[in-house]
Order: structure tokens, then C-alpha cells, then sequence
């Protein structure tokens, strides 16, 4: 990733944070989804600046006030054309403009959209795959690690109008690991292509 965008979510004593996060991401995840139908263009990746996640109680973890958007060259960002896709937000977001990710780049994280299967739906799959009684499914997933507190936007569905969490697990990575990402800037839980973190 050589190029970015930062936008950044403008303080409002009226309008809280999370309803700004909500019209951003809900902009964001249209475009994206455009210059994938129109350019075929999924190279475009996401940060949080700010992002801290709270492991044990997730009481204090946030998403921060600002967003990176990260392609691997400028054209990416400029048919992205992030101006015309948040100008109805002029009021409450800053955007800057296409810079250089900074050459000294040591640090790297991967940005999944984190999805995780209710206990009774693993343990019923569980059940069937293993053909046992689903009691006992029950208390094998009961062992398996919990489902993480982890910072959320809320969405609404384009096509059914139904309300849904976009749940975001941000992670440190050892290295750089280039590929494609979903129509949320993101990776899904399995793939971790990274983006550069500063």
C-alpha cells in the first residue's frame, strides 16, 4: 500500500460519534462496492488510527475518530473519489487528500470484519457434522473461545432495509501481506491482507 486518505470525524456536542461512524460506513462500504462492480478495483483497505480493543471486558473499546483508506496507487483513491461520495457529511468529517504513506512504515495491521456464529448454530452444525446429540455438542463448544467485545458500526442493508452490526477486529501483523479486500475495506476472518499502521 503506497497511497492513503485519512478522514477524520469532527467533534459535535449535538451529534454523538457513532451516528457520524454509521453515515460514513454506510457511504464508504456504496463506493467501495461501485469501483469493484465499475473498475473491478478490490484493492482498496482500511485502518483505524485510534482503534483500541479491549480484550477482557470491552467496556473501553472504541474505533477512534479517524479512518485511513489505503490503496496501492493514487488512481485507486481518485476514481474512489471519497469527496463526492461523503460531501452530504462536509459538516461533520474532514477529508484529506491523497498523500504518500510515509517510506519508514515498520508496522502493519489486518482489519477484519468480525463475524462470529451463535453457540446453539455451531453446536447444531457441530451435531450434524459429527453425528452426536446436540448436548454434547453443546459442551464442546462451550469450550471454544468466546465471542470477542470488539468495537461496532451500525449499518442498515441496502437491499432489505434490515438494521446489522459491522463488527471490526483490527490486528497487529509481523509483516506486510499484500491482496483483496471486501466491500467494507476489510478482511473476512480468514484472510489477513495487512495495511501499513502509524
Amino acid at each position: 500500500m503506497k497511497y492513503y486518505q485519512e478522514i477524520t470525524i469532527l467533534p459535535d456536542p449535538e451529534i454523538t460519534s457513532y451516528f457520524i461512524w454509521s453515515k460514513l460506513y454506510n457511504q464508504l462500504h456504496i463506493a467501495l462496492a461501485d469501483i469493484k462492480n465499475s473498475h473491478g478495483i478490490e484493492s482498496i483497505g482500511v485502518s483505524f488510527p485510534d482503534y483500541h480493543f479491549d480484550s477482557k471486558h470491552g467496556k473501553s473499546s472504541k474505533l477512534g475518530n479517524r479512518l485511513r483508506v489505503f490503496a496501492p496507487n493514487a488512481d485507486d483513491l481518485t476514481k474512489l473519489d471519497l469527496n463526492k461520495w461523503l460531501e452530504r457529511l462536509t459538516d461533520y468529517v474532514h477529508i484529506k487528500p491523497i498523500k504518500d504513506v510515509p517510506v519508514n512504515i515498520e508496522s502493519y495491521v489486518s482489519v477484519h470484519r468480525y463475524r462470529f456464529k451463535p453457540t446453539e448454530v455451531q453446536a447444531q452444525s457441530l451435531a450434524e457434522k459429527l453425528k452426536i446429540s446436540l448436548d454434547d455438542a453443546l459442551a464442546t463448544v462451550a469450550k471454544r473461545t468466546p465471542e470477542k467485545p470488539v468495537p461496532y458500526i451500525r449499518l442498515t442493508s441496502e437491499t432489505n432495509k434490515s438494521p446489522y452490526l459491522l463488527k471490526v477486529l483490527q490486528q497487529p501483523a509481523d509483516t506486510p501481506k499484500s491482496g483483496i479486500f471486501n466491500t467494507y475495506g476489510m478482511n473476512g476472518m480468514r484472510n489477513k491482507v495487512t495495511v501499513p499502521h502509524w
